[in-house]
């Protein structure tokens, strides 16, 4: 597990437990033999020690964007209108009055989400690979970038669920070994969503027929993503595809790398050592060398490892930063090389080699 996304769990359980532990010791009102401290205690640890850990565990350690320290801001304010003692919290009110806006966002999204659904579904006809890709390709900022690969997720999703839509799909390399392209991982989180469901359904019932089939009916329309995470892991984790290799570590992240930002690739024999053919500049036409590479060798001090397994067979080191969108594009992350742990690293050093030099036999 990569150190920024280790940061992340270890913030979301920090704040979690803060927001806990407020809301089972803050009194409800400022008349307890306590006062005004616990609340003065818990204002500190909102708006100032969760900032400073969320800066330093989440944007600097995965390099996001500072606007996005708002985000702890907004939701410490709205935990404090509900878990402050009633004179105090009626300071926060504000928050409240942002539901609206919020509310009509959301509608906007989701009449937004079916146009493109509908309009994606319909393009998905003629299309030979994930939509995710032109999503990416058709800006160059990040920001947009990420905005636009979050939206291409939900087609992309249908793409991949359908097997009509997505049978011109070009052949996979190889198969990444992934949890959730297995049989029985599908089948698993299957039964866990319909538990889910059913539990939310008969603990919202009571209250809200309404709210309780609409909880349910989301989290069932999960299925589709589901079924598009097996599919694409199953069978189609790692392609060439406009002389760009495709990476895909599950639908929720992917690489896109030029074939021109490869340096080498290499095959890891064993734990300790890297006995490697690699390709080197492989739009170029250059010679494949034969070349001994101690294991771990990267420009940066962490590296992307994808696939499960202990030991990963196989390296790719790029000539310069590649960008990984991680979680639909929420985190942006960019590294100088990558393990993957895949079942027969060769092909895909033998489909390189090809590109590289048709008719050029390795000694």
């Amino acid at each position: 597990m990569r150190k920024s996304v280790k940061y992340r769990l270890l913030f979301l359980f920090i704040a979690v437990s803060t927001y806990y532990l407020g809301f089972s010791l803050i009194p409800e009102t400022t008349d307890s033999a306590l006062g005004l401290y616990p609340v003065i205690l818990a204002s500190v640890t909102y708006f100032i020690v969760l900032p400073i850990l969320y800066w330093f565990m989440i944007i600097k350690a995965g390099k996001q964007k500072a606007w996005k320290l708002f985000i702890i801001f907004s939701l410490s304010s709205a935990i404090a209108r509900y878990s402050y003692p009633a004179d105090i919290a009626q300071y926060f009110d504000f928050i409240l009055w942002l539901r609206y806006p919020i509310m009509a966002i959301l509608l906007i999204i989701e009449l937004y989400l079916i146009v493109i659904i509908v309009k994606g579904l319909w393009q998905a006809r003629n299309l030979s690979g994930d939509p995710r890709i032109g999503a990416i390709e058709k800006y160059d900022d990040d920001k947009k970038q990420g905005l636009a690969l979050t939206f291409a997720t939900e087609p992309a999703s249908w793409y991949y669920a359908i097997p009509r839509l997505s049978k011109r799909h070009t052949e996979s390399l190889d198969k990444i070994r992934l949890w959730s392209g297995r049989s029985w991982y599908y089948l698993l989180v299957s039964l866990l969503l319909i538990t889910i469901a059913l539990t939310s359904y008969q603990m919202l019932i009571d209250w809200s027929e309404t709210a309780a089939i609409m909880a349910a009916t989301f989290i069932l329309y999960s299925f589709i993503l589901l079924t598009a995470n097996y599919r694409l892991s199953r069978h189609y984790s790692i392609y060439i595809q406009d002389k760009k290799l495709i990476i895909n570590n599950s639908i929720f992240n992917f690489m896109v790398i030029p074939l021109d930002a490869i340096e080498s690739v290499s095959m890891i024999t064993n734990q300790h050592s890297q006995i490697a053919k690699s390709v080197s500049n492989v739009e170029n036409n250059d010679v494949i060398t034969q070349s001994n590479k101690p294991e771990g060798v990267a420009k940066n001090n962490e590296q992307l490892k994808v696939g499960r397994g202990k030991h990963h067979n196989m390296s790719i080191v790029f000539n310069r930063p590649i960008k990984y969108w991680g979680m639909m594009g929420s985190f942006v992350e960019s590294f100088d090389d990558i393990l993957i742990n895949v079942e027969q690293p060769k092909n895909i050093i033998n489909a390189l080699e090809q590109i590289n030099s048709p008719h050029q036999q390795v000694a």
